[in-house]
């Protein structure tokens, strides 16, 4: 089964942290960390990463800590799972190839299409998402 691993999750998670701080400047790891329960170390690990990847840039001192590299409307998601997950692969390239090529190609060709959106969409979608489950009584 296709899945995103932890690193993903917690990858795209943080950047999109990022996007929602973009003009604010840099955030600190440990507030990202505490904010969304992801491991400190292991986030310090996945943001080194994305900075070498040039996703993400490093900021030292007080007010140190991370930002995004580029607007969030400049990153797209797909980029950044494949920087963090290596490439797209439903089935691996020596199974797709039998009866059910053509399926395969059609299932990972429909991901891709959902994966392509900016970081700045995605955050757009997530505030339209949290909005939308305001109840009042």
């Amino acid at each position: 089964m296709f899945t995103i691993s932890a690193k993903g999750v917690y990858g795209l998670t943080a950047t999109v942290a990022l996007a929602q701080s973009y003009r604010s400047g840099p955030v600190q790891i440990r507030d990202i960390a505490s904010t969304h329960a992801i491991p400190q170390h292991y986030l310090e690990q996945i943001l080194v990463q994305l900075k070498k990847a040039g996703f993400v840039e490093s900021y030292r001192g007080a007010q140190g800590g991370y930002a995004l590299a580029r607007e969030p409307r400049q990153i797209q998601v797909a980029e950044l799972l494949a920087a963090l997950e290596g490439r797209l692969e439903i089935v691996a390239e020596d199974k797709r190839n039998g009866a059910l090529g053509f399926f395969w190609l059609r299932l990972e060709s429909s991901i891709a299409q959902l994966l392509d959106l900016t970081l700045e969409e995605l955050l757009q979608d997530k505030m339209r998402s949290e909005q939308s489950f305001v109840y009042t009584i």
